[in-house]
């Protein structure tokens, strides 16, 4: 939707062919518009076509890693529409992406749709997509949090443990650290290290304003 407008062009629905609405390879510095398309999306603006391919984003945690994985769906599956005019027909019928015209009441017998219709799903995934950032946030912080307990523990097991509850296990950490063996204090050292890094990432969160999604896959 963010493509310049033709004001001759007509928002036709397209079959698509089945795999193109996969999300393509990520584009470094893309911009926003272009953040996690698929590989129908991507032909498409490649040949001057504008898409629009409703959709949602969604977050994963990775089973083995526990790292939090973006992916974004068609809403409407094997459907998307494109905007041209007279002379795009021949454009989109030489496209690996497409399939067909979908058949309907509009002009030329083709399903067609006005703007404003284009417009209300446009503004729908606007709202789905800060809905996504939301739960991305409270994701991240939840998986801090975890990281956060594990780390602890960890630290947690190289002292005694009949000192374990006397301070905070980080204070002592650091207070005894240098009195520790190499192997011991090496841990020790990269466990405080990484404690720091998500406390640093937690004070970022909170400062940040909500944004739009920027990552893909």
């Amino acid at each position: 939707m963010n493509e310049i407008v033709n004001k001759d062009a007509t928002w036709y629905a397209v079959r698509i062919v089945p795999g193109a609405q996969k999300m393509a390879r990520a584009i470094s510095d893309a911009p926003e518009h272009r953040v996690g398309e698929t590989l129908l999306e991507r032909e498409c603006r490649n040949n001057g076509i504008t898409i629009f391919m409703p959709s949602f984003w969604t977050v994963v945690r990775h089973q083995r890693t526990n790292k939090l994985l973006e992916k974004r769906f068609p809403l409407l599956v094997g459907y998307a529409f494109v905007k041209i005019d007279d002379t795009g027909f021949g454009v989109i019928r030489n496209l690996n992406s497409i399939s067909y015209f979908l058949r309907g009441g509009g002009r030329y017998g083709l399903a067609s749709f006005p703007d404003e219709t284009l417009m209300e799903l446009y503004l729908a995934e606007l709202d789905a997509k800060e809905q996504h950032s939301t739960m991305k946030r409270s994701g991240e912080a939840e998986v801090r949090r975890e990281r956060r307990s594990i780390l602890g523990r960890q630290l947690g097991s190289i002292f005694p443990k009949g000192r374990r509850k006397k301070v905070p296990i980080r204070m002592m950490a650091a207070a005894a650290m240098n009195g520790l063996p190499p192997k011991a204090k090496e841990r020790c050292a990269a466990i405080l290290e990484e404690l720091e890094k998500l406390d640093k990432a937690d004070a970022q969160s909170c400062k940040s304003p909500a944004n739009p999604l920027t990552s893909a896959a």
